[in-house]
């Protein structure tokens, strides 16, 4: 069993399920914006947690040659269990979450949202097979995968009009707060992609998959991911400034938990150069990814949180 929770990387799909059903509680039902009930929207988590396991067994599928020299003790197709099988669990997870979200989308009469489980389930095939062996563009796609776990719930939301040009156009804080942590998650895993690859260089170079740091070096690599960590910084500096005026506990909470760590990663990036300091870079990112997903809560219970109008230009 921990051989198979490994495999479909289970503390993943765990973050994946918190991530949503936070956003569910905290931003989408106080504020009445959500089309389906608490059961609908359990199939949408299952889905995409079955959708998202299936993504993590192909990958590996395509992988083996490259984890057999990066992660031999973590190689499981192949050793814990057969590539058929593992095909067998990719298409049994893979057909049953893209039918648990269709099954919510036709039973709200929005049949296309099944068209974005198929297109997500699609794009990951293709990631894993194609996509992963191009420079930079492998890196964004997966990190477009990572944030397509909220943005999916925008589908979910209630639509909103706009009356006349000039006139105030009302938009729902949970899609402020779904677009907000969505551009996060997207920056810091990007970020993570990246170390990862530079982890990984030894085997992507005998496997002729052409990464960023194959092409420009680790030192390079290295300062255009600190370079991606400031942005992300400055974002975060942003947002902080216009949705969290006045909100002393989540401020406080969000320079601790990730400004400060960010900056320390900054730091050590910088001059990182073995397989193990690249591991603990990956860790804390990923560490950051979980504090910033958690600050849902600490907005919720010690700050309030208001609804947002925006003008129209």
């Amino acid at each position: 069993m921990a051989k198979f929770l490994q495999l479909i990387r289970f503390p993943n799909l765990v973050m994946i399920a918190l991530t949503q059903f936070l956003f569910y509680y905290y931003w989408i039902l106080p504020f009445n914006d959500c089309y389906i009930s608490t059961n609908l929207f359990s199939c949408v988590v299952f889905a995409t947690i079955l959708i998202a396991a299936g993504g993590n067994i192909i990958n590996d599928i395509f992988d083996v040659k490259t984890d057999r020299i990066n992660k031999p003790h973590k190689l499981f197709i192949g050793t814990f269990i057969s590539k058929k099988s593992a095909y067998v669990l990719y298409l049994l997870f893979t057909f049953v979450g893209v039918g648990l979200g269709s099954y919510v989308g036709f039973t709200i009469d929005r049949s296309w949202i099944s068209l974005i489980f198929i297109g997500i389930a699609i794009l990951l095939f293709i990631y894993s097979s194609h996509l992963k062996g191009i420079p930079v563009v492998g890196n964004i796609v997966v990190s477009l995968l990572v944030a397509s776990s909220l943005l999916i719930l925008i589908a979910f939301n209630k639509e909103h009009t706009v009356r006349g040009k000039h006139m105030n156009l009302f938009i729902p804080v949970s899609l402020i707060a779904i677009n907000v942590y969505a551009n996060f998650a997207f920056l810091i895993n990007l970020m993570r992609e990246m170390v990862k690859d530079i982890e990984d260089i030894n085997g992507d170079y005998n496997a002729n998959i052409t990464t960023l740091p194959i092409i420009l070096g680790r030192n390079r690599v290295n300062k255009i991911v600190a370079v991606l960590a400031g942005v992300l910084i400055c974002y975060i500096l942003y947002m902080t400034s216009i949705y969290l005026e006045g909100k002393t506990v989540t401020t406080i909470y969000v320079l601790f938990t990730i400004l400060l760590p960010l900056l320390y990663f900054i730091i050590k990036i910088w001059q990182a150069d073995t397989k193990y300091e690249y591991r603990m870079l990956s860790l804390l990112l990923k560490l950051i990814m979980l504090f910033g997903i958690l600050s849902t809560l600490v907005l919720y219970y010690f700050d309030s949180v208001d609804k947002i109008a925006l003008l129209l230009p």
